[in-house]
């Protein structure tokens, strides 16, 4: 069995032959020797260009184990170091007498080892950071690493951030869809976006003057109309307005009840509320606020302090999709960000 296992060139026969060979040799005669030992190192040969799976690593270290007892120290440290066993191989390779070998594996286990130290630092950190509502720092740490599960992490927080100019929430329990800025464009492209020919790119713009809310047209083709006129220079809200961009689509400018100081902007069929200014909630002195580069948080100035179930949150929490929150320990969430 073990010269046809040897003559053989398909590699499954092979291990087949070898495996009869222990099976017919009586224990712990020459020829049994032989045939662990061509099992073993046949075993070692063809998980050079195999992928390692389960199953493989698991007979690499039987083989490792069996001529390591058959006294093979060299292919025993092989076959540990390719089943990803470094006490193994640590061992097999001090057997072997094999100083360079084992002070350079014991060299790149101690980097491997600090540097898994180090990843479990720096996930720590991400968690420490998100938890308190730094969610910018925390993405930006873990997207700046060479760990994968962490860089996962980074974009997977990136994918939940509040940012932009318009932002669902719900607030007190009532759904809102808020427009940031100290003003808000309405148009094609615009932060209120209007799908409809007739309208420009960029159409209106509703803006603060003083103590007075205007609607002012910047230039569209087709003009706005305030009750059948063209609109000339900004027309004061008051206490309401209704226009029609491109004498098609109706606008209509009116002060929210919802927000103190905001105004209720219907276009499309859709309602927004814009602050005009700081986004101020009416929950103590809490307000949004929007970063250069996007991102919405939620600024409390512990005024009064906001909570996550148990959990009081900083003072500035950069916002993610789901965030809720309470003013009081354990409470029902006030406000409930449901993302762009």
């Amino acid at each position: 069995m073990i010269l046809r296992g040897d003559a053989e060139t398909d590699p499954a026969a092979r291990h087949q032959h070898y495996l009869q060979a222990l099976g017919i040799a009586p224990p712990g005669s020459p020829v049994h020797l032989q045939a662990r030992r061509k099992r073993a190192g046949h075993l070692l040969a063809i998980s050079v260009d195999a992928p390692m799976t389960g199953t493989l690593r698991k007979d690499l270290v039987e083989a490792a184990h069996e001529l390591e007892a058959l006294g093979e120290a060299e292919q025993a440290a092989q076959a540990y170091g390719r089943a990803g066993d470094v006490e193994g191989q640590a061992r097999a390779l001090a057997g072997a007498g094999d100083v360079d070998r084992l002070d350079a594996l014991l060299l790149e286990q101690q980097g491997q080892d600090r540097r898994t130290i180090e990843r479990r630092e720096i996930a720590a950190r991400v968690t420490m950071l998100a938890a308190a509502g730094k969610r910018r720092e925390a993405a930006a740490m873990a997207l700046a690493t060479a760990d994968d599960a962490l860089r996962a992490r980074g974009r997977t927080i990136e994918q939940r951030k509040v940012s932009g100019d318009v932002v669902n929430l719900v607030l007190r329990g009532k759904p809102m869809r808020l427009a940031l800025g100290e003003e808000v464009v309405v148009g094609r492209v615009a932060t209120i976006s209007v799908a409809s020919a007739a309208v420009s790119r960029q159409h209106v713009v509703i803006a603060r003057r003083g103590a007075e809310v205007v609607v002012r047209d910047v230039g569209s083709r087709n003009r706005t109309t305030l009750a059948g006129l063209m609109l000339a220079g900004e027309a004061v809200v008051g206490g309401g307005i209704e226009l029609k961009l491109g004498n098609a689509v109706p606008l209509v400018v009116r002060p929210a009840d919802e927000l103190t100081g905001a105004v209720a902007i219907e276009v499309a069929g859709t309602r927004y509320l814009a602050p005009l200014g700081p986004a101020v909630l009416g929950v103590g002195g809490w307000r949004l606020e929007r970063g250069a580069d996007g991102w919405v948080e939620l600024v409390t100035g512990d005024d009064p302090p906001a909570y996550v179930g148990d959990l009081a949150v900083a003072g500035q929490i950069t916002l993610l999709a789901g965030d809720a929150f309470a003013t009081g320990r354990g409470e029902e969430p006030v406000l409930r960000m449901e993302g762009a």
